[in-house]
């Protein structure tokens, strides 16, 4: 009994600290945020993972991804301390057909063919097995021109 008084304690130690891992602010002109949830093939939720943080963020090539996506006309328009952003967001899916391990969530763009890495957000890894269906939520928040 005092073994998970004690745990209750510690994590509610931790509240403050997850609450300020949210609060990144804008860099590089561009701030991005990605959700990855992993369901089972009965649409049951297995793994939930989210970051702010990337091993690897390729700006050129992103930038020019962004002025594409928002030239789809569909990017809402927020103020923020006076300035404005744009918000673009994406939904990535992907289903397994094999049995494994994900240790990065990746975000790429076809440019002439060729597959360009845009973003990765590497992790801990999850098990995946067939019928498991991966949806990553890119968000980016930008200046506006």
């Amino acid at each position: 009994m005092n073994k998970f008084i004690i745990l209750g304690i510690f994590f509610l130690g931790l509240i403050p600290l997850i609450d300020n891992s949210f609060q990144t602010e804008i860099q590089n002109d561009i701030f991005v945020f990605v959700q990855t949830s992993i369901k089972n093939s009965d649409g049951q939720l297995v793994t939930y993972l989210e970051s702010s943080k990337f091993s690897h963020l390729n700006l050129p090539a992103l930038d020019s991804f962004l002025d594409f996506e928002a030239s789809q006309g569909s990017s809402p328009i927020i103020t923020i301390d006076g300035k404005q952003y744009e918000i673009i967001r994406r939904v990535q899916s992907q289903s397994f057909d094999y049995e494994g391990l994900v240790a990065s969530t990746i975000l790429y763009d076809r440019i002439e063919e060729k597959s360009i890495l845009l973003a990765r957000f590497s992790h801990d890894g999850y098990q995946v097995i067939p019928g498991d269906i991966l949806e990553s939520m890119w968000t980016f928040i930008r200046p506006v021109s």
